[in-house]
């Protein structure tokens, strides 16, 4: 494979972790409003995995609870 094959693979795996990422974050039972999942699934379609995460670390505790 020649390096720039190489690359597009990368950026199309890339692309996809943060599609799945999106998709987690909109599709979450979280107890939060739309307003604030659509956000949530925004910024993990840009940072991925790391917007994900410290998205999910400034929601309450109380909200993320899925057995309510």
């Amino acid at each position: 494979m020649e390096q720039m094959d190489l690359v597009m693979l990368l950026i199309l795996l890339l692309s996809i972790l943060h599609i799945m990422f999106c998709h987690r974050a909109i599709t979450t039972g979280a107890h939060i409003d739309n307003v604030r999942r659509y956000l949530w699934g925004t910024i993990s379609l840009i940072f991925g995995p790391l917007g994900y995460y410290i998205y999910q670390n400034l929601l309450p505790l109380d909200s993320l609870d899925p057995s309510e």
